[in-house]
């Protein structure tokens, strides 16, 4: 008898030890700072703006100064355009991984509603 009320407390012992380490919760995986899903690589500054206006020697070249002026818009533009590109490309981005989010929850929602389904009330 004292055999059998040992082994039922050395089951029971290891059936708390194996609860306890499967409830413990484990520390979310560090994002990987290499990770992307672009398949290519987004185009720099760099690569998309033209070459930096550079200021004519003198003032009094006019039609130097007319194409310094020239270049100076055409750089802004082409500034403003990437800028505006980019923040369209990040607001969509942002979407993307909100709706990721979304979904994920929903798997977890489904997943935690699942196993619940055989509980008592």
């Amino acid at each position: 008898m004292k055999k059998l009320i040992w082994i039922a407390m050395v089951l029971f012992c290891l059936g708390v030890a194996g609860l306890a380490l499967a409830a413990q919760e484990q520390p979310p995986v560090p994002a990987d700072p290499a990770a992307t899903n672009f398949a290519v690589a987004y185009p720099t500054v760099q690569e998309k703006l033209p070459p930096l206006p550079v200021s004519p020697a003198s003032m009094n070249d006019a039609k130097a100064t007319a194409a310094y002026i020239a270049a100076v818009d055409a750089y802004l533009k082409a500034a403003q355009g990437y800028i505006d590109a980019s923040g369209n490309d990040v607001n969509f981005i942002i979407r993307e991984r909100n709706a990721a989010i979304e979904s994920a929850n929903q798997v977890v929602a489904n997943y935690n509603a699942f196993f619940k389904l055989g509980e008592k009330k």
